[in-house]
């Protein structure tokens, strides 16, 4: 077993595009896959992207690595989307029965796709709960940094344990949307969520973070999928004043946008529609992750429910002086935000 996968180690090349779909079938079996993977979501994105991936033997896909990529001032990114929060390599270990061969599968095939990408001055993903060992990557001189924690709940969570955890805060909300008869929707329009984001953004004083269309092209390409909810949370008089947008996969539920309506701080809509989101996770058999923050004030209020802290590191290396710059001014950017 270790010959082969030492062999399979060194067959290391960019998928053509015909092959994605044997691509979206490793991002299905892999433990390490999330939705942000598949290729149909890198292209809903509208960056340029290829994926760099490994072969067994027998030529069988064994593991692979996005690589979006965007130029900016002549400095080539290799960075996460907007709206993508986690990316990295992902593996399929299925075939390896003992956890050494399963370690030397991740780890030396993590060393040679690590070592095969190229031409980036920067580059920089968040790799999720769900992210593999790394150690092969760190072998190529990348860096692995634990940058913060999300918050999920189990699939096997029930809703009594959910409420057992969160805070007497998300409670006492929780118990005023309903005294106030607020109700939750689906929706498949997302411009009423996007309209509550605008708002949300506004408050701060702040622009919408990334384009409207960006996000309306993830969603349409989620929901045609079936793999994507709108949630709102309406009052008694049918004004909406909180949403929510998940995606998902078959293993997890992720949070995507969420905004709500100015002086809706307090009236329990935002608890509600995330209320529903896990209901609806956990019901189908599904994790249910929050996309966490190191943000104080966002930390605090994902920490509130009660799910289970875990955590997000984020995988970098720097291919050039210039890129060594743009990671240290996003470091120093993103210290900034979290001292907020």
């Amino acid at each position: 077993m270790i010959s082969a996968l030492k062999h399979a180690s060194q067959h290391v090349e960019i998928l053509h595009p015909t092959e994605y779909a044997r691509w979206d079938e490793l991002v299905r079996r892999s433990a390490h896959g999330t939705i942000f993977h598949h290729s149909w979501w890198l292209e809903a994105t509208g960056r340029d992207f290829e994926i760099l991936v490994c072969r067994d033997p027998e030529g069988q896909i064994v593991a692979g690595i996005p690589l979006p990529r965007k130029t900016r001032a002549g400095i080539t990114l290799f960075h996460s989307p907007m709206l993508t929060p986690y990316l990295g390599p992902i593996f399929d270990v299925s075939r390896a029965v003992s956890m050494n061969e399963k370690l030397s599968l991740v780890r030396q095939t993590g060393e040679a796709l690590a070592r095969a990408i190229k031409g980036y001055d920067s580059l920089i993903y968040l790799v999720g709960a769900s992210a593999p060992d790394l150690q092969g990557f760190l072998w190529a001189d990348f860096q692995a940094v634990m940058v913060g924690y999300t918050f999920r709940f189990d699939a096997r969570t029930s809703m009594e344990q959910v409420m057992k955890e969160m805070t007497d805060h998300h409670k006492r909300n929780l118990a005023k949307a309903q005294r106030r008869q607020t109700l939750v929707q689906m929706d498949a329009n997302i411009d009423v969520l996007l309209d509550l984001t605008k708002q949300t953004f506004a408050r701060q004083g702040l622009p919408l973070p990334y384009p409207e269309s960006l996000a309306r092209r993830l969603w349409s390409a989620a929901q045609c999928r079936q793999q994507a909810d709108i949630y709102l949370a309406c009052d008694a008089k049918c004004n909406p004043v909180a949403g929510l947008l998940t995606v998902h996969d078959t293993r997890c539920t992720y949070q995507i946008v969420s905004g709500m309506s100015p002086g809706a701080q307090n009236s329990g809509g935002c608890q509600l529609v995330i209320w529903r989101a896990i209901s609806d996770s956990l019901l189908a058999g599904r994790m249910y992750d929050f996309e966490g923050s190191s943000i104080r004030g966002v930390e605090h209020y994902y920490r509130q429910w009660g799910g289970i802290a875990k955590p997000v590191c984020r995988l970098e290396r720097a291919g050039s002086l210039r890129g060594s710059i743009v990671q240290k001014l996003i470091r120093h950017r993103n210290r900034t935000l979290i001292e907020m």
